[in-house]
């Protein structure tokens, strides 16, 4: 069962909580009930939150390179 919270991970205590992607119909139409779809970084747990308190989204992978090209 999914669980709600306000702050952190309902699980683990974690606070690397950022919104996750809603999957299933019932994961959509929570919406109306003022929840939205969060996923833990700690445990990959997902938890509902209210709208009230959004989660972060994932911050972007950057789009510069890890490794400069050697190869010219």
């Amino acid at each position: 069962m999914l669980r709600i919270a306000l702050e952190g991970c309902p699980y683990c205590g974690s606070f690397e909580v950022y919104r996750s992607q809603p999957a299933t119909w019932l994961d959509r139409a929570c919406v109306f009930l003022l929840l939205d779809l969060a996923r833990c970084h700690g445990c990959m747990r997902q938890h509902f939150r209210p709208l009230l308190f959004p989660a972060p989204e994932y911050p972007t992978r950057s789009a510069k390179k890890i490794r400069p090209d050697t190869c010219q």
